[in-house]
């Protein structure tokens, strides 16, 4: 049984774990993910992507534990609906995005930025181009340019207003927009993406994450709006009732300030002072 080397993504302690070969053999998208529980390497837990030459491609260490609400959406995805693989190839999608850069993408997503990504992989820009487009279907707008480095550096001036990203590294990064200890909501929604063996369901469930954050986000705009109209003052509590009522789910402090820095960031809707303050505290 071929043993592959693990280093823990939060404390880089090393270790060893063995892979059955069989296992191996009925992946079907290109990458075992692996739980690494605590204590087989270190007292972190995260999981490791293992492609089939037994080598570790990415780590996820998102806290599995944090609450994201669970809404039915209004519309659920079909699985004939998924782009066919000569359009969306998900396989080099999940082997060249990896859950750190996926992370950083959203964040930019719901901050309504431009995005570039650097990549002189011409032959995967049609397929990322495409799993953005589809994954933000019906929801947010994306603007992603995908170029080498060479271009950008003949379009710097053109693109200044641009969040640039190669690999995992933030190469430019407006406003210190992209905090990875704050991605905490985005993380979580990578790792329901990625918690997932069979990548098609995986792509389904990424897709009404993304629908479910632009409905709520929106429906806090349209209460903001509406209280706005009547000259009343917008507070926490008026929000997150609002949101119950509608969807008959409760939402935690966490995730309504995500939604929060969506309907400012995104949406543009300046938030009243007195959620400014109660936000202050987190």
């Amino acid at each position: 049984m071929p043993s592959v080397k693990i280093n823990c993504p939060i404390c880089e302690k090393k270790g060893t774990i063995d892979v059955s070969q069989e296992i191996m053999k009925n992946v079907s998208r290109g990458l075992l993910a692996v739980n690494i529980a605590k204590e087989i390497v270190c007292s972190h837990s995260f999981v490791a992507y293992i492609d089939k030459n037994f080598n570790v491609r990415d780590y996820f260490t998102a806290d599995f534990q944090i609450e994201i609400p669970e809404i039915t959406p209004t519309e659920k995805i079909q699985a004939s609906k998924i782009p066919t693989k000569e359009i969306l190839d998900m396989d080099l999608i999940r082997l060249n995005i990896s859950s750190l850069l996926l992370t950083y993408i959203l964040k930019s997503i719901f901050s309504k930025q431009k995005i570039v990504l650097l990549s002189n992989q011409q032959f995967l820009y049609g397929h990322i181009l495409n799993f953005f487009k589809y994954i933000t279907q019906d929801a947010f707008k994306v603007d992603l340019t995908i170029m080498t480095a060479e271009d950008f550096e003949n379009r710097k001036k053109e693109l200044k207003a641009a969040i640039v990203f190669e690999n995992n590294n933030i190469i430019k990064n407006n406003n210190n927009l992209i905090n990875p200890k704050k991605l905490l909501i985005e993380s979580g929604i990578v790792g329901k993406f990625l918690k997932e063996t069979d990548l098609g369901f995986g792509y389904i469930i990424l897709k009404n994450e993304i629908q479910k954050a632009y409905g709520l986000a929106k429906s806090i705009v349209d209460v903001i709006e509406e209280e706005k109209k009547k000259e009343e003052k917008v507070n926490i509590l008026k929000i997150q009732t609002e949101l119950e009522k509608k969807y008959g789910v409760k939402i935690n402090t966490l995730y309504l300030k995500f939604l929060i820095d969506v309907v400012v960031n995104y949406f543009g809707i300046s938030v009243p002072s007195l959620l400014d303050g109660f936000f202050n505290f987190l």
